[in-house]
């Protein structure tokens, strides 16, 4: 496999992916029942269980696909652009909003799985900050995003938050923070407390710890940082990783209409 097909799908048939998903996903929710974790109590009448449902939001992102959209796709016989059909692997599922709803109540134990499959800090870390779109037009105004800025961009309706996100040598987020649209780099600095070696871009030259490129003072000076030593002449290489990561987690295109929403999507 070629340095440019990193993302599972590339080796991986959809119902293979769709297996080792939830094999995972299932013995990670028994072993931390079996530590005493407090899993989310089941919705009324929840048809589906919680590692099903887990499973298939994973999958979905993987996939690429609208989240509703592929959702409810899922519960018809129609067939994936992979050529296969989930209504055998998920004959029972609830309503799209009760879906949501579960997610929502499992935004803590979804960053907690999300942490173990980064299985920490490596050996270099890499820092950035990606801002988050939400939904589009005059459905911004409905939204529950508190501390946010609201307003309209190019991408339509945009509720003022960042994702401040450390990459470990694995490619791999583990850990991550949303702060305010207006935020500032220093903002997240607690983030990187304890790690060592920290890659980021110009922004963080003012946070302790992070290496950047040479960066141009007012008058003209330029600053040496001893990034050249690191990485020699490459360039934009935090951009690169961090928008491959953006694309294939699909967090180019969240669409929540709470805070807690948004924060079980970026934990998902």
């Amino acid at each position: 496999m070629g340095p440019d097909r990193e993302h599972p799908l590339y080796y991986l048939d959809a119902e293979t992916a769709l297996v080792a998903i939830y094999v995972w996903v299932d013995d990670e929710l028994k072993a931390l029942r079996e530590q005493g974790f407090r899993l989310p109590r089941p919705q009324k009448h929840q048809k589906a269980t919680l590692a099903e449902l887990i499973t298939l939001a994973i999958f979905l992102i993987l996939q690429g696909q609208d989240f509703s959209k592929g959702y409810l796709a899922a519960k018809t016989p129609s067939v994936f652009p992979s050529g296969s059909s989930l209504k055998p692997f998920f004959p029972s599922l609830p309503h799209l909003s009760r879906f949501y709803r579960v997610l929502a109540n499992s935004a803590p134990l979804l960053a907690h799985l999300a942490t173990r499959l980064a299985q920490g800090e490596g050996l270099l870390q890499v820092v950035d900050l990606k801002p988050i779109p939400m939904a589009h037009g005059h459905r911004i105004h409905g939204f529950d995003l508190p501390g946010s800025g609201v307003g309209v961009g190019p991408l339509g309706g945009f509720a003022g938050y960042v994702l401040m996100a450390v990459m470990n040598d694995r490619g791999l987020f583990f850990r991550w923070g949303l702060l305010p649209g207006n935020a500032r780099e220093t903002w997240g600095a607690e983030l990187l407390e304890g790690l060592p070696a920290v890659l980021g871009d110009r922004g963080f030259r003012w946070v302790p710890g992070v290496k950047t490129p040479p960066y141009r003072l007012r008058g003209g000076k330029v600053v040496e940082t001893g990034w050249r030593g690191w990485m020699g002449r490459v360039r934009n290489w935090i951009e690169t990783r961090f928008s491959v990561m953006v694309r294939s987690l699909g967090l180019h295109r969240l669409s929540a209409r709470s805070f807690w929403g948004l924060v079980s999507r970026v934990n998902l």
